[in-house]
């Protein structure tokens, strides 16, 4: 186990291992505030700017270094196009992260839509779905499995570092309301990070009064 301290030290430079670029201010304070601090993040920044750089380095950095960190990752988008190619990119960072930290296992990343169901218990460490998928199986109602096993699916989340991006493209009355439900319900127990490119301040206002993020 090594110190947190000396970890915040070298975020820096372990992101630029990670991506090839230095860190943008906000992307090294949202991993300390994950990864360090125990802190449920709300991060509003560009598209284009890393976020999704910025939601995969904890997960990678903890594994590596052994930190007390969940060991698997769930990524929630809205659109199924997003969750392909996010988790093509994240197989990248993946690989040549992998060429200079050995980790004792490999990180498997995989996929979870309605079209391509190939993680249907969520069993990969980083784990691409859809909102429609994550929220089914944490009512206990999963599309993926048979109801015997919707347990399953639901306890995973309740074990894993969560990500959920492009908030602002959720229904605010339904899909956006029924995630607050979610994130209280873990609060405490699963760390999570929520990324939006644009987000009223209205809603911020509301994800901050619900989680305290």
């Amino acid at each position: 186990m090594i110190n947190r301290a000396s970890t915040f030290m070298d975020i820096p430079y372990l992101f630029q291992t990670l991506t090839t670029y230095n860190p943008r201010a906000f992307q090294t304070q949202t991993i300390t505030s994950i990864l360090l601090k125990g802190q449920n993040t709300l991060l509003r920044a560009p598209t284009g700017s890393g976020k999704t750089e910025t939601a995969i380095a904890p997960f990678l950095f903890a594994k590596t270094f052994n930190l007390d960190f969940p060991n698997k990752l769930i990524y929630v988008v809205p659109l199924r196009t997003l969750a392909n190619s996010l988790r093509q990119r994240t197989e990248e960072l993946v690989a040549r992260w992998s060429q200079v930290h050995k980790l004792t296992y490999p990180v498997v990343v995989t996929l979870q839509t309605g079209e391509n169901p190939e993680d249907p218990r969520f069993e990969g460490d980083i784990v691409f779905c859809t909102i429609d998928q994550m929220l089914s199986s944490f009512l206990n109602i999963p599309y993926s499995v048979g109801r015997g096993s919707a347990n399953i699916n639901a306890g995973a989340i309740f074990t894993s570092y969560l990500v959920f991006d492009e908030l602002h493209l959720l229904d605010p009355e339904r899909s956006f309301t029924t995630v607050l439900k979610v994130l209280q319900q873990v609060k405490g127990i699963s760390p999570f990070l929520l990324m939006t490119a644009t987000l009223t301040d209205e809603l911020a206002s509301q994800i901050k009064s619900v989680v305290d993020v």
